[in-house]
């Protein structure tokens, strides 16, 4: 072994170190920048017989055990001293409703199933994939027959400054009496005239008097 390859050695417990204190961005970086040739980048993963590709969204149990969402954007394996391979994931987290810092009024267009893409990013070991899941856009999740616990949907991002969406939410496309953003969980109805949509409660109905309606002219429209 020449004096360079000493110098550029990997300790084995250095890396049990990093890997203890769940310091995988380190210890990625460490291999990069001194043995790269232990090192390797990948466009796919396998867990549990399914395989998973890099800018894939997945469900993902973050380092303190609860379970977020994320899009998988590198897959490194790194074979240490001991000739153990080490595969480790790079995602970028989604966040929720329960992360934004908005006018709470605005809160109810917000649905529980929209995430919102973010900068964050973390180096976490492979085995933290749990499930692949699906990001849909609004239209796309507006249009589905039935609630999947694994199908989501996004129409922003975060700005993690200020923790609100982007683009803004007074920006989003607006419908009822109340212009607000519509949300998918909430029941709405449309006008058969000019084919807005409307919050029930913004329009005085009850969901037992949807079955009664054939046709519906929204406040404006029966005028």
């Amino acid at each position: 072994m020449s004096e360079e390859e000493k110098v550029n050695q990997i300790s084995p417990n250095t890396v049990n170190e990093l890997v203890k204190n769940d310091k995988y961005g380190h210890l990625i970086q460490l291999y990069l920048k001194k043995d790269p040739t232990r090192i390797k980048k990948y466009n796919s993963i396998q867990k549990s017989n399914k395989i998973y590709h890099v800018n894939q969204d997945v469900a993902v149990c973050a380092l303190n055990d609860d379970i977020y969402s994320a899009k998988l954007i590198k897959i490194y394996c790194i074979k240490d001293p001991s000739n153990t391979f080490i595969p480790i994931i790079q995602v970028q987290w989604y966040y929720s409703k329960q992360d934004l810092k908005i006018d709470q009024k605005l809160i109810k267009c917000i649905s529980d199933k929209e995430l919102f893409f973010s900068t964050h990013s973390e180096y976490l070991p492979a085995n933290k994939i749990q499930v692949g899941i699906k990001v849909l856009t609004f239209e796309e999740y507006s249009d589905l027959e039935f609630e999947e616990e694994t199908i989501f949907f996004s129409r922003a991002a975060i700005d993690l400054e200020s923790m609100e969406p982007r683009p803004n939410i007074k920006l989003w496309k607006k419908s009822c009496v109340c212009q607000l953003p519509q949300n998918p969980d909430l029941q709405m109805i449309q006008c058969d005239e000019c084919e807005n949509w409307f919050h029930l409660d913004c329009v005085e109905l009850q969901d037992q008097d949807i079955t009664k309606i054939d046709k519906y002219l929204c406040p404006r429209c029966s005028k």
